[in-house]
């Protein structure tokens, strides 16, 4: 990722993000226009990352990061939440994004742990977050309609 950059979420990035398309095994992280959902993005816990003047992933902290679900209550603990733009999966770019993330919390408070939610069935993602030093230290099942998700709750202590 070159000449990258964060800028905070606008109306106009998170419709731009809305209709990406994560394909069929992903198809529950896609947002399909979800007017809820394009809300949120604004909510100023969201952030848009540039890449040579193109809107290549977001990120987000804080409770809009996690799932529907109790977590243990941590100090100096930020939830982190990320998405790549689909098209650039798979192409060495999750490890770099990841680095940018932790980098700019790191810049703006003191933590000693981030954390983060995954689907299970996003492997994926799973492989990606061990390989930057996250570890799975939970999880749990969320029932939606008739559909049962498993996610692990992953965690990185901050080196001092």
């Amino acid at each position: 990722m070159n000449a990258v950059e964060i800028r905070p979420m606008t109306r106009q990035l998170a419709e731009e993000i809305a209709v990406w398309d994560f394909g069929e095994n992903y198809r529950f992280y896609n947002i399909e226009g979800d007017p809820f959902v394009i809300e949120e993005f604004q909510n100023g816990h969201y952030y848009a990352v540039f890449c040579n003047e193109s809107l290549a992933a977001f990120f987000c902290d804080g409770e809009t990061a996690t799932v529907d679900a109790p977590y243990d209550d941590i100090h100096n603990c930020i939830d982190i939440g990320l998405a790549l733009r689909p098209d650039m999966t798979s192409q060495g770019y999750g490890s770099q994004l990841i680095a940018l993330i932790l980098e700019f919390y790191q810049q703006l408070y003191l933590v000693e742990y981030f954390r983060l939610t995954v689907a299970a069935i996003n492997q994926r993602a799973v492989k990606l977050y061990e390989s930057t030093g996250f570890r799975q230290v939970k999880q749990f099942e969320v029932v939606e309609g008739n559909e049962k998700m498993l996610f692990y709750v992953m965690m990185m202590e901050v080196p001092s």
